[in-house]
């Protein structure tokens, strides 16, 4: 016998041996695997509606707010905190971009509702030497402090009354129990503050004294609350002058789109005498506020142990929406119209913020105002841009993100005082 041929002929019954044995364990698989389908069936209903809901999540919302809100969440977990990725701290950091942070977009008014013209009332008083205090104290709860307010160059304490981003800010404090006096710089020309570090020659810092004194004969009781600050660029610097001040002193301030007196860091900072400290500023404000100096600044600070903190504030990605939202008197027609004429003459880049500063290249209101004038179908618009004319180049300003008012990240820097102030008091 040929023993090749025998070889092959013992091995074809092996081979359908395996390929049955294949085919049954393919069987039982494809058994087990409906069986599974079968009992795990609402489980995998449940999974997938779970996936398309963080879908939806993810596609109609930031990715940012989303990383906000697990970041409110799991804070408290110590994996997390480990985990989490870092802040980056580049002037300008694009994942950072992304509108409102949740305390700003939780903020309800309760007693000075920007929305509501009847609730946006204040009191005016004319004190020795012609000394003029803007004022609105708490109603719906008990006032806790109060906080001075010192307006920009070129700027007025009206304006804290009647402008919406900074009637938001009084909105906030006002809710926060702080009792809000606006007061007016002694500059005529400028609307500056002076900047002159010895208090004594300061106009400001007398004239806010005289203020303080008459506003505390009319209202006694109010003196023994404690005080705060809040200013704006030129009122930034002049209030870091006054917190230096003992006649009226302050227990904390809030220096918004501004720096401290250099003088006063080594003259005070660097000693430890000096009051609890927030910075909000602009991430494109590079020159006169910039991040890094803030930082600089805050160096001192720790050195001394002397609270501080800062917020920033970045540019606001503009959406179809996004003028009718902030500026609510303008219609979200008028809106639509202003975002497609920035589109259309390149001013905002591949994520919709402003290419252009506003302040350095003001050609947007000749294409959204002249456009719109020989268009008659748009005459609404036309009406409703003319009717804020005088708004909307500061809101441009703050759209782009350099140095100008905005109501995003104050009551944070409000609260924060709050708790420092109390953490002060239980230590002693």
């Amino acid at each position: 016998m040929n023993p090749r041929i025998s070889l092959d002929s013992n091995k074809e019954p092996l081979l359908s041996d395996r390929m049955n044995t294949y085919q049954r364990n393919f069987h039982f698989l494809k058994l087990y695997f409906r069986s599974c389908i079968r009992r795990h069936l609402n489980s995998l209903i449940i999974a997938c509606l779970l996936s398309s809901l963080c879908f939806l999540i993810l596609f109609y919302f930031k990715n940012q707010t989303v990383f906000n809100l697990f970041t409110y969440l799991f804070s408290w977990i110590p994996f997390y905190r480990k985990f989490s990725p870092k802040t980056d701290t580049s002037p300008f950091n694009v994942r950072k971009r992304s509108g409102l942070s949740i305390y700003d977009q939780q903020i309800i008014y309760n007693d000075y509702d920007y929305l509501h013209n009847s609730t946006l009332t204040f009191e005016k008083r004319i004190y020795s030497t012609n000394i003029e205090i803007l004022f609105r104290l708490p109603k719906k709860v008990s006032p806790s402090a109060l906080l001075l307010i010192f307006h920009g160059c070129s700027r007025s304490a009206n304006d804290w009354f009647s402008t919406i981003e900074r009637q938001r800010i009084i909105g906030a404090a006002l809710d926060l129990g702080y009792g809000c006096l606006a007061f007016q710089s002694t500059d005529a020309f400028s609307h500056c503050w002076s900047n002159e570090f010895d208090l004594s020659n300061n106009p400001d810092v007398q004239m806010v004294w005289n203020g303080l004194d008459g506003f505390y004969k009319e209202y006694p009781k109010l003196k023994l609350l404690p005080r705060f600050t809040f200013g704006a660029s030129s009122g930034g610097m002049f209030s870091s002058i006054f917190a230096i001040n003992s006649r009226h002193k302050i227990q904390g301030q809030i220096i918004f789109i501004s720096i401290v007196h250099p003088e006063l860091l080594e003259s005070h900072v660097r000693k430890g005498t000096y009051p609890p400290t927030a910075w909000i500023y602009m991430t494109r404000d590079t020159e006169f506020a910039s991040q890094s100096r803030i930082n600089e600044s805050m160096k001192h600070f720790a050195e001394q142990n002397i609270p501080h903190k800062s917020y920033a504030i970045e540019p606001i990605q503009v959406t179809s929406t996004i003028f009718h939202e902030r500026i609510p008197t303008l219609t979200r027609e008028t809106s639509q119209y202003i975002f497609e004429c920035l589109q259309q003459n390149n001013w905002l880049d591949s994520e919709n913020y402003l290419k252009h500063n506003p302040r350095r290249r003001n050609t947007w209101p000749d294409f959204l105002l002249l456009t719109v004038n020989k268009t008659h179908t748009n005459s609404n618009i036309f009406e409703n841009l003319n009717a804020h004319k005088k708004i909307l180049p500061d809101f441009f300003n703050t759209i782009y993100g350099e140095h100008e008012i905005s109501f995003e990240r104050s009551f944070e820097a409000l609260q924060w005082h709050q708790q420092i102030y109390k953490m002060k008091n239980n230590s002693t």
